[in-house]
């Protein structure tokens, strides 16, 4: 196994890392130079750009560009058609692209081809969006070692450097998702506590405010924005990203919209984005709770991603936790610097060799993980949970209290995702279903076991056990809904040889 390295896959920018021959992660410079590369993609005459080019040809080019694509991942119904052409792409497909421009460069740096990775993701991520980053991976011809936790990464690079003991709180608001993970380290061990998060909470939702506030006040002066015209949208995202930037130095920051000026002062972009500051002390209080603990407990708090730049929010989780934030970490390079060290840990573990690190991870799982039940007068179908929230991964859980309503040689299973059990199945996730037929009779009121096997990637897959015979019925691989099928991804990765990624 040749080098292998730590992929932050972010929603605005994205970075890879490798573990140096000293023992420490370092970023790998893109071909630009630059330690982190914008998560744009442009599709132009057939040909693929990635990067900062893409990004500056947004307001040229909108509908020929998509970015914030980690935001749809696992969403089935997602496809980007770009202009003068009749090709969708799937949030996968777009993904791939990016994951071979990071690999492409990091292979140039570390002058070898690079195959194997480690890919972070947000905490709160689910089993469809997960696996639509491994097939992201493997659509880009790379072998995924594994799927890592973003806050999870965070830590590893802070807590590694001098052998770091205690709790920490990582609060990691990215572009487009925010997580909130309460971690114990103690001699290079890495346990996390509780994680929670929102998934459609980040920096894309700050910009849109700032842009709402922009927008209000170019008509005040007489100006018109068309929401259909995705040109003068694309020019105000850009014009309004900038200002996000200066207002987290300034006290006030221009926007220039055609040829009138608009001027933001830093309260008024406050109170703008008050209710979504809020909304992270929200799941902020909501990992402390679940992990029994208060923020007196709390040895060190960390601030990652770059939307943890604005003013607002390091002043409001100090007065919220008490706790001033260590600034040892880089915000933008932390996930993607821990993803290196995972990238060797597990790259040691397949080859048999000594890591050049030494360290234990322990994660969860983020949302609960259950099965479909029929109810008591048999009316509807209500959410059985078996794999409790913050249970901690790779684990094995079985859940006894199941039996079939008839006698039967088919059992359908359904597997769910969410927290809540009892309720109806319309306020979870259905991740998938199975059709399991046998080959003898179970008479009504059969006793099962279901048994949820969780990888070290949160990613889920079932067994079925007949109790009273002690037997398995067999292993149940979940027909993700939400996911492309093996074919697509080989077929995907077929097309994907066939483009040039620059």
């Amino acid at each position: 196994m040749g080098s292998v390295v730590g992929i932050d896959l972010g929603t605005t920018n994205s970075a890879v890392a490798v573990l140096g021959h000293d023992g420490l992660p370092t970023i790998i410079h893109n071909r630009e130079g630059d330690n982190t590369t914008p998560s744009a993609v442009l599709f132009d005459d057939g040909e693929v750009t990635v990067g900062k080019q893409a990004k500056n040809a947004e307001t040229s080019l909108p509908n020929s560009v998509v970015r914030f694509v980690k935001r749809h991942m696992g969403n089935p119904d997602y496809r980007f058609m770009p202009d003068r052409t009749e090709r969708e792409y799937g949030p996968e497909a777009i993904s791939s692209f990016i994951l071979r421009f990071l690999v492409d460069d990091a292979s140039d740096f570390l002058g070898e081809e690079v195959v194997d990775v480690v890919i972070t993701v947000p905490a709160y991520f689910g089993d469809a969006e997960r696996t639509a980053t491994r097939q992201a991976g493997e659509i880009a011809g790379l072998n995924v070692l594994q799927v890592i936790n973003e806050p999870t990464a965070a830590a590893l690079s802070f807590g590694l450097k001098g052998t770091y003991s205690g709790k920490v709180l990582v609060y990691d608001l990215g572009g487009g998702t925010f997580d909130a993970t309460l971690m114990d380290i103690s001699a290079n061990n890495f346990r996390v506590l509780a994680s929670a998060g929102d998934r459609n909470l980040g920096g894309f939702d700050f910009d849109n405010e700032l842009i709402r506030l922009v927008s209000d006040r170019y008509r005040e002066l007489g100006g018109t924005v068309d929401t259909e015209d995705y040109r003068q949208i694309a020019l105000i995202r850009e014009q309004a990203e900038a200002a996000k930037h200066r207002l987290s130095t300034s006290e006030k920051a221009k926007v220039r919209i055609g040829s009138e000026s608009v001027t933001i002062v830093r309260d008024e972009f406050d109170r703008a984005i008050a209710d979504l500051v809020t909304r992270t002390r929200y799941i902020l209080e909501d990992v402390m709770d679940q992990a029994g603990l208060s923020y007196g407990d709390v040895d060190k708090l960390l601030l990652v991603g770059g939307s943890t730049r604005m003013k607002i929010i390091e002043r409001s989780v100090r007065e919220w936790t008490g706790l001033e934030p260590d600034k040892s970490i880089h915000p933008d390079e932390a996930v993607a610097l821990g993803a290196a060290i995972v990238a060797e840990l597990r790259s040691a573990a397949e080859s048999g060799k000594a890591p050049a690190v030494r360290a234990t991870v322990e994660d969860v799982v983020a949302q609960g993980l259950g099965v479909a039940v029929v109810s008591d007068d048999g009316s509807k179908m209500l959410n059985s949970v078996v794999v409790e929230p913050n249970t901690h991964v790779p684990n094995r859980i079985k859940a006894s209290s199941f039996a079939t309503v008839g006698a039967t040689r088919q059992i359908r299973l359904q597997i769910t995702e969410g927290d809540e059990n009892g309720v109806e199945l319309q306020y979870v996730k259905v991740l998938g279903e199975s059709l399991l037929c046998l080959d003898y009779d179970l008479p009504a009121r059969a006793p099962l076991n279901v048994v949820f096997v969780v990888n070290e990637d949160s990613t889920v897959e079932v067994e079925l056990h007949d109790s009273a015979n002690e037997m398995l019925i067999g292993q149940m691989a979940v027909h993700r809904n939400s996911n492309l099928k093996q074919v697509d991804v080989v077929a995907l990765r077929k097309q994907s040889r066939e483009v040039v990624v620059q």
